[in-house]
């Protein structure tokens, strides 16, 4: 048994019985009422002794159901405030458990869900694409430019239930995260040779400084996370600016940073821009845009034990002397490889 109270008890409680007795010797208070009194005292001290032990062993035996999901024995529940409040601790758990079951089983479902619509939809927009290719070869001028957007929507029904899969896949606890230390440099290069044809329609120039660090993540879900994240960060760069991409390393933790001089992100809305759907100044950037990519960024980063955030200036928050920006900080834990998620699928 442990604690300040324990050892105030144990120790200053005999120390002031005593110190009485003498006090009371020095007194010349008669002998036989001192003995008396010491005896009383004595009997209350071990009486309350008792009770702090049998406390403490409570709590204990409480705590340890609590914390390692030992099973709790009936003498736990006593008569009195003690047994009410380890009573009401045991049902706040069980509620607890079935609550957490219940929210896992209903991610499944969703995931479940989703799964069966993106196996059901495959055909149907596959053929999609290539009645749009055919009509895209056979169509004349005037009307070809429709026949092109509707070939862009369709990869856009087909990204959007990628994706709505894989997320619903990460919050459902049944992916398997592969963590491996990779290099920074290797990854961020495949980010930017895919995203290369779209920083060259606005002329976006990259600026690196990733120097040769390591990471611990799940190579591939990495990448799809910091794809969307550098994707973001162009849609909402002005044309003949630059992106910049940066990591930086402590013994505890490594931030990687990407940082675009676009409009930035009104204060107000830095809190949503991770939420599913959510469109930073509705679609006049991208009318395209589903706005799901930073979703699944966060998902995929927690699910790997790390963290993301946003830093931003907003053009119209800020001073005529000061630049706007938008900077997405993600943080890994340099000790450990993340998070591995079990494998329910």
């Amino acid at each position: 048994m442990k604690g300040k109270e324990t050892f105030l008890y144990i120790v200053i409680v005999p120390v002031l019985i005593v110190a009485a007795i003498i006090i009371g010797v020095l007194l010349e208070v008669d002998i036989k009422f001192l003995l008396i009194l010491a005896l009383i005292m004595i009997i209350i001290y071990l009486i309350g002794l008792y009770a702090l032990f049998y406390i403490d062993r409570m709590i204990r035996k409480t705590r340890a159901y609590i914390e390692d999901d030992e099973q709790i024995s009936d003498e736990i529940y006593l008569e009195g405030e003690l047994g009410k409040l380890l009573k009401s601790t045991d049902d706040l758990k069980r509620r607890l458990s079935d609550s957490e079951a219940e929210k896992l089983k209903e991610k499944e479902f969703l995931r479940d869900i989703i799964s069966d619509i993106s196996h059901q939809i495959k055909t149907p927009v596959a053929s999609l694409t290539v009645f749009n290719d055919i009509l895209l070869e056979e169509i004349d001028d005037v009307h070809k430019p429709m026949i092109e957007q509707s070939g862009i929507q369709i990869e856009r029904i087909k990204w959007l239930v990628l994706s709505m899969l894989q997320l619903a896949r990460i919050e459902a606890s049944s992916i398997e995260f592969d963590i491996q230390s990779v290099g920074f440099l290797e990854v961020v290069d495949s980010c930017l040779d895919i995203l290369s044809i779209k920083a060259k329609e606005k002329n976006i120039n990259f600026v690196l400084d990733v120097k040769d660090e390591t990471i611990a993540v799940d190579t591939e879900w990495f990448k799809e996370a910091l794809i969307n994240i550098i994707k973001n960060a162009i849609e909402y760069s002005p044309a003949d600016s630059e992106i910049q991409i940066s990591i930086s390393k402590t013994p505890l933790e490594t931030r990687i940073y990407v940082k675009d001089y676009g409009m930035g992100i009104p204060e107000s809305e830095r809190l949503n821009i991770f939420k599913r759907f959510y469109t930073v100044h509705g679609n006049q950037v991208n009318p395209n845009s589903v706005g799901i990519g930073l979703a699944l960024s966060k998902s995929i980063i927690e699910g790997m034990g790390g963290r993301i955030w946003v830093e931003s200036r907003y053009k119209d928050e800020i001073g005529a002397d000061e630049a706007s920006f938008t900077k997405m900080v993600i943080s890994l834990d340099s000790n450990c490889y993340g998070v591995i998620k079990e494998n329910v699928s």
